[in-house]
């Protein structure tokens, strides 16, 4: 990957729509190489979609909360049977495998605390192996960047 393709991924960070040609007048390649580039990233798993962001507030998902589990059991039996499991609630944006304290870190948005605590009683402490949770919520965002520092 050169510094064109850096270039080209910033690009569409920011705009997943851009015109292929918009594209080119940035980086100051025409339309097929543009095009190549673009498939062989998506090819070689560089790309890995486009995706629309939405407004939480517009939708009235206001409560963000950070759930650290901790599991009864450690195995890998264990630890893919939890994983496969957090794939089935959607409330969960992110799942992180962790250090320290606690195994996991979930990102969980919900309309509010109620909310979230019926996604606790109905279906957090129903996880495979789930055995503790702290939770911490959000007061505000500062900051979200779906892009990587390419």
């Amino acid at each position: 990957m050169d510094a064109t393709d850096r270039k080209i991924l910033r690009l569409l960070q920011r705009d997943a729509l851009l015109s292929i040609e918009k594209i080119g007048a940035a980086v100051g390649l025409t339309h097929t190489p543009i095009w190549k580039r673009i498939d062989r990233m998506e090819k070689d798993k560089v790309i890995l979609g486009a995706h629309y962001r939405l407004n939480r507030a517009a939708l009235g998902l206001d409560i963000t909360a950070f759930a650290s589990i901790k599991l009864s059991r450690h195995d890998e039996k264990a630890l893919v049977e939890f994983e496969r499991a957090i794939d089935d609630v959607p409330e969960i944006l992110e799942g992180h495998s962790m250090t320290g304290s606690y195994d996991y870190m979930l990102k969980i948005v919900v309309e509010s605390i109620a909310s979230y605590e019926a996604i606790v009683k109905k279906k957090i402490v129903h996880l495979p192996h789930f055995q503790d949770l702290h939770t911490n919520l959000a007061l505000r965002e500062v900051k979200q960047s779906v892009g990587l520092p390419v």
